[in-house]
């Protein structure tokens, strides 16, 4: 065990302790290097474990240097280049059986909101690298648990939204929500005459969103699909542009605004600006109101049949949620009519 190694990975002398006292246990050679060795891949269990030692006494100093530590085990680039190889080989770096319902999520969390309390993420003070780094892992988280989903519920020509209906009906204690707005998930080109122009050269979109646990988001296309960033397998304009992304903030406060909402246009990866504002074409979400251009309008350039933007994708998500029986009325009903109508 090399205590300086694993010091300037931001462990501090109470997880070192914890450790080096694990570690003990296993006499096996090989055993005691396996365990030791799993100590750098994120989120595997005895990387799981010395973090929440971490959370002890935890000051904003800390936090940073933890979350740096976090990228060096990664080889993080300062940009994502969105490739599919570039993704795999990060999703190699971390350990792939940490669920979505894993309390290990709010907990990594927890951690990203103490070290960007007093100096803001979205802010171009500080330590850039950093922020930037922590902003685009939001991409690759997603991928993560997109790829988890995929590898232990996935049967041979399933779609993504049957495998995460799989999971959902056989995993209990977590918090859903299915009709989370996804008015930014839904972004798209309007020409000057009014014309629609989806991402992925689309005929129709509706994406839509669910939420575990606020952090972990899935967003799925019409058709199914997961739609990320950043992907091992393949990448489409749709992912790109309306693509899901880890949540480090809560449901009610400032911090989801602070940490998952300003930092976007500061430091996402050029790959993505060159898709969201290629030259003649700028996708942009519909606006939240009721005007013609609105989520909410059942008159304007959205609506279809009488129906707002907002009801389509609600019907869409009413579709989902009848794949997974044990779920479908309480998550209805705890999301409530007014946000569905």
């Amino acid at each position: 065990m090399n205590r300086q190694d694993l010091a300037r990975l931001g462990w501090r002398e109470n997880s070192l302790a914890y450790l080096e006292k694990y570690l003990q246990e296993y006499k096996d050679v090989q055993a005691y290097q396996e365990q030791y060795q799993s100590v750098f891949f994120f989120a595997s269990p005895l990387f799981q474990k010395m973090w929440f030692h971490e959370l002890q006494n935890m000051d904003e100093a800390v936090a940073q240097d933890l979350l740096r530590g976090v990228m060096k085990i990664l080889l993080m680039p300062s940009d994502l280049s969105g490739t599919c190889e570039e993704t795999a080989f990060l999703l190699s770096r971390m350990a792939p059986a940490c669920p979505p319902h894993s309390p290990f999520w709010s907990s990594f969390s927890r951690v990203v909101q103490v070290a960007f309390a007093q100096d803001p993420l979205a802010s171009k003070e500080g330590d850039q690298l950093l922020k930037r780094q922590i902003h685009q892992f939001r991409y690759l988280l997603s991928a993560y648990q997109a790829q988890w989903i995929r590898e232990h519920y996935a049967r041979a020509g399933q779609t993504d939204e049957e495998a995460l209906q799989a999971y959902l009906q056989e995993t209990k204690g977590i918090k859903i929500d299915a009709y989370a707005a996804a008015r930014l998930h839904n972004k798209v080109y309007v020409d000057q005459d009014g014309q629609l122009a989806f991402p992925s050269r689309a005929q129709a979109q509706l994406n839509f969103k669910v939420l575990l646990n606020f952090h972990t988001e899935y967003i799925l296309d019409q058709g199914g699909q997961f739609l990320n960033e950043v992907d091992p397998n393949q990448i489409s304009e749709n992912g790109i542009v309306n693509g899901a992304s880890f949540n480090y903030g809560l449901a009610r406060g400032h911090t989801h605004k602070d940490l998952d909402i300003d930092p976007v246009k500061p430091w996402d990866p050029p790959f993505r600006k060159k898709v969201l504002y290629q030259q003649g074409v700028r996708y942009l979400a519909p606006k939240n109101d009721r005007g013609e251009q609105g989520y909410w309008s059942r008159k304007g350039t959205f609506a279809q049949g009488g129906k707002s933007y907002k009801q389509q994708v609600a019907k869409r998500v009413r579709s989902f949620l009848r794949g997974i029986p044990r779920l479908r009325w309480r998550v209805l009903l705890q999301n409530g009519l007014h946000r569905i109508l």
